[in-house]
């Protein structure tokens, strides 16, 4: 006789405040267990694309390099928008204003402010990715980085991939009480690894100048991996 544990958490509504519960169930089995832990991953397209992109402006006072920023980021914006970016898919992310200087004979030689802003933006159709950096080099962005392909709904390929990992878990578990003389298992216990890393992107990214940059330049998305990842504990039964 082997006595298992089973921890099942309870998530029920009006406990955030004072956490989740817990109780512990506890299982007599008969019969020998079997501990498996199974990843299965499922591969798909991105649909999406997230990049950073903004300007550079330099100029002899801080309030004008701030001025010529203000007005290049407003058309780089712009663009954006009509590019089909939303605004809950545009974010500022990095502001600076720094003194610059040469270094001539070992002399310090102030040559004047340089401003920068940079966002972060995400493009939801893929199609008009080329087009995308095409417009942002003639709008005046200096900077670009990414893109980091996405998917931007991946709930039903996490679920897809835990189907997955169920019947692999079930086909194993059986294989394995087969050759230990019983007929089947059943299942004791089934607990889930949240997968943060669950996109394994498959492309390229770019960080580059705009001012470098090629127009039309070939993007391949590749395909992504969502996970699901389980631990099981099956006993083998006659």
């Amino acid at each position: 006789m082997r006595k298992l544990m089973w921890a099942a958490m309870l998530a029920m509504s009006g406990m955030m405040a004072s956490g989740a519960m817990a109780t512990e169930v506890h299982v007599t089995t008969a019969n020998p267990v079997i501990d498996l832990t199974i990843s299965e991953t499922i591969e798909t397209p991105p649909d999406i694309a997230t990049f950073s992109t903004g300007v550079q402006t330099m100029a002899p006072t801080a309030s004008a390099a701030v001025r010529a920023n203000n007005v290049q980021m407003a058309s780089v914006v712009a663009r954006l928008k009509t590019l089909g970016i939303a605004d809950r898919d545009i974010q500022t992310t990095q502001i600076n204003l720094n003194q610059q200087f040469d270094y001539r004979d070992g002399q310090q030689i102030f040559k004047g402010y340089q401003a920068s802003n940079m966002v972060n933006a995400k493009l939801r159709d893929l199609k008009k990715l080329g087009a995308f950096l095409d417009a942002l080099a003639v709008d005046g962005a200096t900077n670009f980085s990414g893109p980091m392909f996405g998917i931007d709904d991946d709930s039903n390929f996490r679920e897809a991939a835990r189907d997955k990992v169920w019947a692999s878990a079930m086909a194993r578990a059986r294989s394995l009480a087969r050759k230990a003389g019983y007929n089947d298992v059943r299942v004791l216990r089934v607990e889930e690894t949240d997968n943060q890393g669950r996109f394994a992107p498959m492309a390229m990214a770019v960080r580059t100048s705009m001012n470098d940059m090629e127009k039309s330049i070939p993007i391949s998305p590749g395909e992504l991996s969502v996970g699901a990842s389980m631990s099981f504990t099956f006993e083998m039964v006659k």
